[in-house]
């Protein structure tokens, strides 16, 4: 996407204003607010209605899962990207069931984080690679989740596979032979169909109802 607006929202100075050096290296990402906790970044994302924020998550008074949960109700097209220095499952994890379509790690380098901003404002999620194959492999089988996972068609299913092991759409059209334009259409009903708001709630569904096994993780 060009000309991107970003807010960060981060409780450090230091660390905002390194964040927002890296984003001016970018030609077509422009930080347009800047928090120093979730309370600011959920009106700050209220009034300028960015196109993705980044989020520390241990802030105070209001940390960022909460005020994550918060942004996606005043302003549902500002996609969430948790930058934090917490390797943690369990937060990854909330972080999913609030919505966020990114979890990165603050050790990440410029370029991987700027490759993710692309990715997440893509309509793409992107997380940590090790805390998310640590959290798929830590997911046990529900009933509930086969049930679910009945609504699809076979090559839904076969699409939904692909996506618990990171897959892009362009990636998926080129294994399946069809093309990206069919695989977007093919996830978007699979989502309708699970009641999930992105690829990853999806692959955790999958997950839990055993689509893939753990040994592929």
């Amino acid at each position: 996407m060009s000309n991107a607006s970003i807010v960060i929202a981060d409780d450090h100075d230091l660390a905002r204003s390194g964040i927002a050096a890296i984003l001016a290296t970018s030609n077509s990402l422009h930080v347009v607010g800047q928090a120093r906790d979730g309370l600011e970044a959920i009106e700050l994302c209220d009034r300028l209605r960015p196109d993705l924020i980044l989020l520390d998550i241990r802030m105070t008074p209001l940390d960022g899962l909460a005020a994550a949960a918060e942004i996606r109700k005043v302003a549902p097209a500002t996609r969430i990207v948790m930058l934090t220095m917490h390797d943690s499952v369990d937060y990854l994890s909330a972080a999913i069931k609030v919505g966020a379509s990114g979890y990165l790690l603050k050790d990440v380098s410029r370029d991987d984080l700027l490759r993710t901003i692309e990715t997440v404002l893509d309509g793409q999620a992107f997380f940590d690679a090790d805390l998310m194959r640590k959290m798929l492999a830590r997911i046990g089988r529900e009933p509930a989740a086969e049930t679910v996972i009945e609504k699809l068609t076979n090559r839904e299913r076969e699409i939904l596979g692909r996506l618990t092991t990171g897959e892009t759409n362009k990636g998926i059209a080129r294994l399946l032979s069809i093309s990206p334009g069919t695989v977007k259409v093919h996830i978007e009903r699979i989502l309708s169909k699970l009641g999930v708001n992105d690829r990853t709630q999806a692959a955790v569904l999958a997950i839990q109802a055993g689509l893939l096994r753990k040994e592929e993780l």
